[in-house]
């Protein structure tokens, strides 16, 4: 009997044609089968894989292949070929030399951002699947307040949507800024006190302690993207609002 052959690439992870660019940020996205996945796809593509992640279920070699396949598109972008992305002692990445930039990946979507930091001093990106109505009304308390779900419902927005919206929208803050922070930082720190449905954007008032020993000094504006399946946000600071500059 005969091993089955590998999958290819190409139908494993089918790379996204209409969110190429998150100006000034190149940004790659896809969709994704982990059944088709291989741990072949490593060497074929020449992505450094981890031992962490040798040594991990299939599914997590899948995302994490999928988020450092497209972060090899995004260096490409910018002629940077065959980077090893490790990283750091937090499980963050570690980018190029004058770059930043930001994975996510869930439920077999996954995204790449990356710029140059003389055109961004931080970047967050997050996806998450929209969560049931029975889950949303068991976390809610853990990630929002009062106050921030009366802002969401004056919006017009179910609470499973509300949710997902402030969790993916806190999980980009936190990629973005937790690098100049270095330690962690809750939900709480980030409290939502605007949000527009037609501009698709949130704000959100930061930890006034945690804010001054960065130097940011202004509201964040979260950018969002949100259908029947998932929430994509972002969170991009202009390099004269905050520096992650090496």
């Amino acid at each position: 009997m005969t091993d089955k052959p590998a999958e290819s690439i190409a139908a494993f992870l089918h790379v996204s044609a209409l969110d190429h660019r998150l100006s000034p940020a190149v940004l790659f996205s896809a969709l994704f089968t982990p059944k088709h996945f291989d741990k072949i796809f490593f060497k074929q593509a020449k992505i450094h894989l981890p031992e962490n992640i040798r040594s991990a279920s299939k599914k997590r070699q899948a995302e994490f292949f999928a988020g450092r396949y497209l972060a090899a598109l995004a260096m490409q972008h910018y002629n940077i070929e065959h980077f090893d992305i490790l990283a750091d002692e937090s499980r963050c990445p570690i980018w190029p030399q004058q770059y930043i930039g930001s994975i996510s990946h869930s439920d077999g979507f996954a995204a790449c951002a990356l710029a140059p930091t003389h055109k961004l001093g931080a970047i967050g990106i997050d996806s998450q699947e929209i969560l049931t109505p029975a889950r949303a009304e068991r976390l809610w308390t853990k990630i929002i307040d009062q106050n921030e779900l009366a802002i969401t419902r004056g919006a017009g927005f179910e609470l499973h949507e509300a949710l997902t919206l402030c969790f993916s929208a806190k999980e980009s803050i936190y990629k973005a800024l937790y690098p100049a922070i270095q330690h962690f930082f809750g939900f709480g720190a980030a409290k939502l006190c605007a949000i527009d449905p037609v501009k698709q954007c949130m704000e959100f008032d930061f930890e006034p302690a945690l804010a001054q020993a960065i130097g940011l000094n202004n509201t964040l504006r979260v950018h969002y993207r949100l259908d029947e399946h998932r929430v994509f946000s972002h969170l991009s600071l202009a390099p004269e609002k905050f520096s992650l500059a090496q």
